[in-house]
């Protein structure tokens, strides 16, 4: 789905929200996507990112546009990353469930919706769901270990304007001369 925050720092911002069962990954990510620069010198070429990875491996990266370093004029994909796994390795990374079990044990409800930010959700939702329930809406199957339905890229940039990158970018540790 698509929401928009009607409030003056978020108006005019579509917030993409998807979700599944089944995927290829189990994974939740918030992903940022800077609007494309007006007259920009190179104007076909991906949008910079801010990814927050909130689960599996959190980590915090800007996917970014930069020169290949020496002479050349040759763009890549790059990023500015902390990868806590590897920022951190030597210190033992509890996951999100141990965590909250952690802070219930300890009587921490810091971690926890509060019951005004629970009674929103249900306010936001709940015509959601009453139009679910009476246009009888039917869910867009997909095969198990996919990526989901048949047009849900296309949905994120049809409805949102999010601009898919030409390739599958996976980011991988260099070494200092620049070879995998």
């Amino acid at each position: 789905c698509v929401l928009h925050v009607d409030n003056d720092r978020w108006r005019g911002v579509p917030w993409v929200i998807k979700a599944g069962k089944a995927l290829d990954e189990a994974k939740m990510v918030i992903r940022i996507q800077f609007k494309d620069m007006p007259n920009a010198l190179f104007p076909n070429l991906a949008r910079n990112e801010l990814v927050l990875q909130v689960s599996p491996k959190e980590a915090v990266y800007i996917k970014t546009i930069v020169k290949e370093p020496g002479l050349s004029t040759n763009l890549a994909m790059s990023e500015l990353d902390l990868s806590y796994h590897k920022r951190y390795q030597d210190v033992k990374i509890p996951d999100a469930y141990a965590t909250l079990i952690l802070d219930v044990l300890n009587g921490d409800h810091s971690n926890f919706v509060r019951s005004d930010e629970l009674d929103e959700a249900w306010r936001i939702f709940t015509p959601l769901l009453h139009q679910i329930d009476s246009d009888q809406v039917i869910p867009l199957p997909y095969e198990y270990g996919s990526r989901g339905p048949k047009g849900v890229d296309e949905f994120a940039t049809e409805r949102a304007g999010y601009k898919l990158t030409s390739r599958e970018y996976h980011w991988q540790p260099k070494s200092a001369t620049g070879k995998l």
